[in-house]
């Protein structure tokens, strides 16, 4: 009904929708998700399939089929979500997004993801089963060494430690 008047002059609206241009658009772009190759120096593409053994040098990521032996000494392998391998694996450490049927031996980590699927024995210093993943198998940690068992003997005629451990509650 009434319409008040200011005397003020006006200023621009601060807002970033206020001020958009079409060179400079109002809602700034989320950022670009990292590579899935970055720092991975080799890929097996999603339509590459490999019948045989792959020995690298190099860090390693699979998206495709692998049937055979993968063995990446001092290296890290990923076995990507869309990656299929039937093959025993060895590398520094093993990463798995997609599916493995076959025995894995990583000297220095294993890794099944969510999306994981491995069908084998596991044999590393550390394994991580993530939330979701499957895994039928067994695994080997390392278990206790000779050397190392032979020094925690007690001495003879020693009274062994006795430990009891309380399982109600």
């Amino acid at each position: 009904m009434f319409e008040r008047k200011s005397s003020k002059p006006q200023t621009p609206d601060p807002s970033p929708a206020a001020s958009a241009t079409p060179e400079q658009p109002a809602v700034a772009k989320p950022p670009t998700p990292a590579k899935r190759t970055e720092g991975v120096n080799a890929v097996i593409g999603s339509k590459v399939k490999v019948n045989g053994d792959i020995m690298s040098s190099e860090d390693l990521l699979v998206e495709g089929e692998v049937t055979g032996t993968i063995t990446l000494s001092e290296n890290e392998l990923v076995i990507g979500t869309s990656g299929r391998v039937q093959a025993n694996i060895s590398a520094k450490t093993v990463r798995i997004e997609g599916e493995v049927k076959g025995d894995i031996d990583g000297s220095e980590r294993v890794v099944i993801c969510a999306s994981g699927n491995v069908q084998g024995n596991v044999s590393s210093p550390r394994v991580m089963l993530e939330d979701g993943g499957r895994f039928k198998g067994s695994i080997d940690m390392g278990g206790s060494k000779p050397a190392a068992a032979a020094a925690t003997k007690p001495a003879a005629g020693a009274k062994p430690e006795v430990h009891s451990i309380d399982k109600a509650g």
